[in-house]
């Protein structure tokens, strides 16, 4: 009688463990195929634009591989403006982004920013990595090629998902001016850790990374990181990271009170200080005024 109740419970152990491996592979082939559409979350309705506040722009087209990229050219009043160019998250549109904007153009700075093919009214996509970047390298493009703007008197901005996309725009052209990100993570895998996903075969499975982290080694551009402590959704810890491995010249800003996307208006006086302090010691308001 002992031996086929061992027997038994040998089995149900192996069908246990079989169980186990099967849900793993599953769940993997799920996280792989699904990624994209997880991580990344574009909306076609843009309802707001600068003009609403009175501020004129210029809606810009640009052409990429048989695609339409769209955005925004917003001039600034202060005599000999710098620029900016703004990469934003990866959810909404540009229209989701038009308070930060309008703050950018507040310091000084013209203020270019556009959407990512499959994101508002840019055509293309689904979005993935190596379209963010080749949108990136075309805004690029734009500035330096069409505008005439010297690469030196622009700053490459990236929130969030963003950041990640300035620090490899930033990293193609140290003969840029500066590199400011906020509210961004050392890569997608790192963003696993501590989650469910962390126990799978990320490295594998992940076709998306996005990882700044190695990327940043190499940019010796004048760099200011800005971070909310109180940001639930990319932990601060990430900001530090960041910092401690980037090269000088770099600078960091924890905002204290300040959330994912919110720290200018929690705590306008810590934010706005290390924004104007950094873009006046790096030479970007020459003329310009503080921002509000």
């Amino acid at each position: 009688m002992p031996r086929p109740q061992r027997s038994l419970a040998v089995r149900l152990v192996r069908a246990l463990f079989a169980g186990i491996a099967i849900c793993y592979f599953v769940l993997s082939g799920i996280i792989w195929y699904a990624q994209r559409k997880i991580l990344y979350h574009p909306s076609s309705s843009v309802d707001a634009t600068p003009g609403d506040s009175g501020v004129p722009f210029d809606n810009i087209t640009l052409p990429l591989n048989g695609d339409q990229l769209a955005g925004w050219w917003i001039p600034s009043q202060a005599p000999q403006p710098r620029t900016l160019l703004y990469l934003h998250g990866n959810a909404a549109n540009v229209a989701a982004n038009l308070d930060p904007v309008l703050r950018f153009r507040n310091t000084g700075l013209n203020v270019f920013i556009i959407d990512y093919r499959g994101y508002g009214h840019s055509t293309g996509g689904p979005p993935r990595e190596k379209l963010f970047y080749e949108d990136a390298e075309r805004a690029w493009k734009y500035l330096v090629d069409e505008r005439k703007i010297q690469p030196a008197h622009i700053v490459i901005y990236g929130h969030s998902l963003g950041g990640a996309v300035a620090v490899h725009l930033a990293g193609n052209h140290p003969e840029a001016g500066a590199l400011i990100t906020e509210g961004t993570y050392t890569s997608l895998s790192d963003m696993a850790n501590g989650s469910p996903a962390a126990y799978l075969p990320l490295r594998l499975i992940l076709t998306e990374r996005m990882d700044s982290i190695s990327r940043i080694r190499s940019i010796h551009l004048p760099k200011l990181i800005i971070h909310g402590d109180s940001d639930t959704m990319v932990p601060p810890r990430m900001a530090r990271r960041l910092y401690d491995a980037a090269p000088d010249p770099k600078q960091i800003a924890m905002i204290p009170g300040g959330g994912h996307e919110n720290s200018a208006e929690v705590n306008p006086v810590a934010y706005l200080a290390a924004l104007n302090g950094f873009l006046t010691q790096s030479g970007f308001r020459p003329g310009g005024g503080a921002a509000k």
